[in-house]
C-alpha cells in the first residue's frame, strides 16, 4: 500500500515506482492516521493521479488552491503537479488513487489522440480538476473509476486490458464535457509553481544551515512578503515549515538505523538546539524522538506497530 501519511513523505518529489515498465499503473486504497493533518503531504510525481474521496471530508491543496472535497469527489492531478491533502484531526479519511504514466496511454510516437486530447487534459495547471458528480457525465466517470478499482482488485485475465479500456473512456468523458482552450499560453500559475518548487529544491539542498529570509530574497530575486506569501498559497506551509518539517523528516532515518544521541541527531538534521528539535518533532510527529525511536525499534522486530 501507497505510504501517504505527512510523516512519510520523506521527499518532496516522489520517486515510487507505480506499477512497472510493461503496467505503468497502480491503484491504491488508503485510510490515513486521523491524527495527522496531511493526508497526503505536499509532494509531485511524473505520473497522473486520479484520486477518489470513498469516506469524509478534506482539502485538497493543488495548482496553488484549497478545494473542500467530500465523498464521491474526484480530484484529476496533471503529472508534475504540487499537491497536499489535509483534513481536520481526529476525523476519518478515506480514498483511492489511480496513478499512472502517460507511457500507459501513448501509442508508437506523437500520435493525433496524444497530441490533440491527452496532453490537454492531462497536463499543465491548467488540467487540475476538482469534480463533485452532479451531471449525467461527472457520476458515469465517477462509476468509470469505481469499476477500474474494482477490476484492479479481482486481476482476472485481461484485467491489464480492461483498466486501460476503461481509463481511456474515462478520459474521453473529461476531454468531451471539460470546454478548455486549447491556445492558451503557459498559465501563469505554472511558473508560480516551478518558482516554488525551486524554492523547496534549495531548502533541502541547504537544509544542515541556517537559511534566512535574506538568502532567499538574494537567490530568487523575490521580495521577504512575496516569498511567504507565494510559498505558502502553494504548499499550505511557510517556507521555514517547510524547512523544519523536511530536517524532522531526515532525521527519522538517524533514529531509526543509528545508535546517535539525540543531540547528535538534532545537529545533522538541521538543528542548532535539542530543544527547540524537540519541539519541532512533536508538532509533525505527535510524539518525541525517543519514543519514535523506541517504535520504531519494536517494529523493527516484528511486532504490532502502536501508531
Amino acid at each position: 500500500m501507497k505510504k501517504v501519511p505527512a510523516q512519510n513523505s520523506s521527499h518532496l518529489r516522489e520517486t515510487t515506482p507505480h506499477g512497472n515498465a510493461l503496467f505503468p499503473l497502480m491503484l491504491y486504497d488508503a485510510s490515513p492516521d486521523p491524527s495527522f493533518r496531511e493526508r497526503i503531504g505536499c509532494h509531485w510525481h511524473e505520473e497522473v493521479e486520479i484520486l477518489v474521496i470513498t469516506k469524509g471530508e478534506a482539502l485538497i491543496h493543488l495548482g496553488g488552491e484549497a478545494f473542500p472535497v467530500r465523498e464521491d469527489t474526484i480530484c484529476i492531478i496533471p503529472s508534475n503537479q504540487l499537491h497536499l491533502l489535509t483534513c481536520e484531526l481526529g476525523r476519518r479519511l478515506d480514498f483511492f488513487a489511480v496513478v499512472f504514466h502517460m507511457d500507459f496511454l501513448r501509442g508508437m510516437g506523437n500520435d493525433i489522440v496524444q497530441k490533440k486530447y491527452l496532453e490537454p487534459c492531462l497536463s499543465g495547471a491548467a488540467a487540475c480538476r476538482v469534480i463533485d458528480p452532479a451531471e449525467v457525465w461527472q457520476r458515469q466517470l465517477l462509476q468509470c473509476l469505481y469499476g477500474i478499482r474494482e477490476t484492479f482488485h479481482a486481476r482476472e485475465y485481461a484485467y491489464e486490458l480492461s483498466i486501460k479500456i476503461r481509463l481511456l473512456e474515462a478520459l474521453h468523458m473529461l476531454v468531451t464535457n471539460t470546454a478548455r482552450d486549447q491556445n492558451v499560453a503557459e498559465d501563469a500559475s505554472d511558473h508560480r509553481i516551478v518558482t516554488v518548487k525551486s524554492m523547496m529544491e534549495y531548502l533541502r539542498g541547504n537544509c544542515d544551515s541556517d537559511i534566512t529570509l535574506e538568502q532567499l530574497e538574494k537567490e530568487f530575486g523575490l521580495s521577504r512578503g512575496h516569498i511567504c506569501r507565494l510559498f505558502k498559497s502553494i504548499t499550505n506551509m511557510s517556507p521555514f515549515s517547510y524547512l523544519n518539517y523536511y530536517r524532522v523528516q531526515q532525521s527519522l532515518d538517524l533514529l531509526e538505523h543509528s545508535d546517535d544521541e539525540i543531540s547528535v541527531i538534532a545537529t545533522r538534521s538541521g538543528f542548532n538546539n535539542i530543544s527547540y528539535y524537540n519541539r519541532t518533532f512533536r508538532k509533525y510527529m505527535h510524539m518525541t524522538p525517543s519514543e519514535f525511536r523506541r517504535l520504531e525499534r519494536v517494529h523493527a522486530h516484528g511486532k504490532e506497530r502502536s501508531f
